[in-house]
């Protein structure tokens, strides 16, 4: 499965600029996110034109999360709220360890 091509990413231009404004959030290749120095949130897409995010959960890696191509408001929506979800999840999960 490979990471989602930059280029396949244009029709989430808000989501991917609401996740940049993050705190500790790093952006360190198109579409692939860090938080602190840990992978948080990367996207995929398989041969059948299948989009999804892979975001961390709290320690460890939650449930894929789809988001097709052209999607509506509404998803994108959906989308931003679990992944903030798991950000704080994540967060308060580092704050544990520490």
């Amino acid at each position: 499965m490979a990471h989602c091509p930059p280029e396949r990413l244009g029709d989430l231009r808000a989501v991917l600029a609401e996740i940049r404004r993050w705190p500790e959030i790093e952006e360190r290749k198109p579409g692939i996110f860090y938080l602190n120095r840990n992978a948080f949130l990367h996207f995929h897409v398989d041969r059948e034109e299948r989009r999804w995010a892979d975001v961390r959960d709290g320690k460890s890696w939650g449930a894929e999360l789809d988001l097709a191509f052209g999607a509506g408001a509404s998803a994108q929506a959906r989308f931003l709220r679990e992944a903030r979800r798991r950000y704080e999840a994540t967060l308060t999960a580092r704050a544990k360890r520490s």
